[in-house]
């Protein structure tokens, strides 16, 4: 094994074929192949069988919204988000919405999802097994179950699904894949094993550690504007307050600090608010999106960004085709991290996007967070520099240390995914392969990028196990490699410096493919003119 781990962590790529097992092992294997999972209590002891026993649990929900029914839901709603997320022809009200979790098929027609579009659109209806992603990110969380356990439910039956009206009506159904069907039944085991070994019990020293880091830089940026060192102080509240205020609370929207969901959302709220001056519950929707449906196209939001930056062939094909939009693409591998992370979505975020969400749902905690970060930062670095500086110039030095920690954040996520293969709209991958195809691990075994990264440099563990303490990702990555191999699954790790140069080189290649096509676009369209000012003259 030790030979095949230093082979891992050299290669870009790592693609393991399957181990060849005897007959005995084949068929104890197959013995759950009609079954992804079985049912959700056919794992006995840790995760599955404590999840519907109700063992700790808090009564807040982990995905970071409400879960509610409705007795009526107004179907023009839901119209017009497929309308946002699918064709036309797809975008139709049908009779009932069912989802698939373990044996058991759910109907969330009249449900309120904080996931939004993702349940109707991305799990209903579509041969999708959301088993997987259900007990990852509500884990921890009670009140879930509850609504899992009220809601209108039947067995599973392969046969009837598939002769469904709406089945036979949608074009975007797919017939459920169980050719994963062992892999997923042993990775249950496998997830159950990392619980039994403590690996997603949440470590309060770690929790300290992390917190008292945070003080320690914000103490530091602000003793370095006292003295005159302006340039490092900015450097120090954006790349080692602010931005590491991201990576804590990261944690605290998958609830994995603490494993208390209400203290954890509490400590998101304060670092996203007064680190970033931002919204938790916000980064939670639009995250948990993400995690759904990593680099799918159409549903995930950290995907789908034209035209401010294009991280895949299609995406600029469906936007506009000429003009400053194409220009722009073509050199957006060099604007990437200045402009569109640091400028566009930090900005956006700051002054925009979050707080019209926060004052829209009345959220006064996050509110509360948020302008303490405008008025109390500003204020502070007004009333230390020894240049006694106004307000407005103070309030300037805040916004560039947010100018930095976007370019941190934003730049360093996009390492880990917008370089892999996208999943086209009509296909629904498992759990699993979602992880494990579509986004990669950065050196987990060096210490000073996982300190660089947050330890989100461990992406394909963190999307596997969103709700496992991410400063145990690293040793779990060495775990994982086996049962990669064990089932032929391309487990991607790359150095620091690899992970750069294919996000770059992605950015530049996209960018290069949506200026030439728009030059092909204006050369048939210029022809077509052509022809038609002809034909009008014979």
């Amino acid at each position: 094994m030790e030979g095949a781990k230093k082979t891992s962590r050299r290669s870009p790529k790592l693609s393991f074929k399957k181990k060849k097992l005897s007959v005995e092992e084949e068929n104890k294997l197959n013995s759950g192949r009609d079954s992804p999972t079985s049912s959700l209590a056919a794992h006995p002891g840790g995760r599955s069988s404590s999840f519907f026993n109700n063992e700790s649990h808090d009564e807040d929900d982990s995905s970071g919204g409400e879960f509610e029914t409705e007795k009526k839901r107004k179907t023009t709603t839901r119209e017009k988000d497929a309308k946002k997320m699918e064709p036309a022809h797809v975008a139709k009200t049908f009779e009932r919405r069912w989802v698939k979790i373990g044996d058991v098929e759910y109907d969330v027609t009249d449900m309120k999802h904080p996931g939004g579009s993702v349940i109707y659109y991305m799990l209903s209806n579509v041969g999708a097994d959301a088993t997987e992603a259900f007990r990852e990110f509500h884990y921890r969380s009670r009140k879930a179950e509850k609504m899992l356990k009220c809601l209108p439910q039947r067995k599973y039956d392969a046969k009837s699904h598939y002769s469904s009206k709406y089945n036979n009506n949608n074009s975007n159904y797919q017939p459920i894949d169980t050719s994963d069907s062992a892999m997923l039944k042993d990775f249950a085991t496998f997830r159950l094993g990392l619980e039994k070994d403590g690996y997603f019990t949440p470590s309060l020293v770690h929790v300290a550690y992390r917190i008292v880091e945070l003080m320690f830089t914000f103490a530091l940026a602000t003793y370095l504007m006292a003295k005159g060192y302006t340039t490092l102080s900015v450097i120090t509240y954006g790349a080692f307050f602010g931005a590491r205020c991201g990576w804590v609370q990261h944690e605290g929207g998958h609830n994995s600090l603490t494993g208390n969901i209400w203290i954890d959302k509490r400590i998101q709220a304060c670092l996203m608010g007064f680190g970033l001056g931002t919204s938790g519950d916000m980064w939670n929707v639009m995250h948990n999106k993400h995690h759904a449906t990593p680099q799918k196209i159409r549903h995930d939001m950290d995907l789908d960004t034209t035209p401010a930056v294009a991280f895949f062939n299609t995406a600029v094909e469906e936007n506009r085709d000429r003009g400053f939009s194409r220009l722009w693409s073509r050199f957006q591998a060099w604007t990437f991290v200045p402009i569109t992370s640091g400028v566009f979505v930090m900005a956006f975020w700051l002054y925009v996007l979050h707080p019209s969400k926060v004052f829209k749902k009345k959220n006064w905690e996050e509110a509360f967070w948020m302008l303490s970060s405008h008025v109390v930062r500003a204020s502070l670095i007004q009333f230390v520099h020894p240049s006694n500086v106004s307000f407005a110039r103070a309030y300037g030095l805040y916004a560039l240390s947010h100018w930095i920690a976007g370019m941190y954040l934003f730049a360093h996520f996009s390492t880990s995914h917008t370089h892999t293969k996208v999943v086209e709209f009509k296909d629904h991958p498992s759990w699993v392969r979602y992880a494990v195809e579509h986004t990669v691990d950065i050196s987990p075994d060096r210490a000073y990028v996982n300190w660089l990264m947050g330890y989100l440099n461990c992406q394909v563990i963190h999307h596997l196990f969103p709700d496992m303490p991410q400063f145990r990702q690293p040793e779990v990555s060495k775990k994982f490699e086996l049962f990669a191999r064990k089932w032929g699954l391309e487990y991607t790790v790359m150095t620091y410096g690899e992970a750069w140069k294919a996000t770059f080189k992605n950015l530049n290649d996209v960018g290069k493919h949506y200026y030439e096509e728009g030059r092909v676009k204006d050369k048939e369209r210029n022809s077509s003119e052509e022809n038609a000012k002809t034909k009008k003259i014979k």
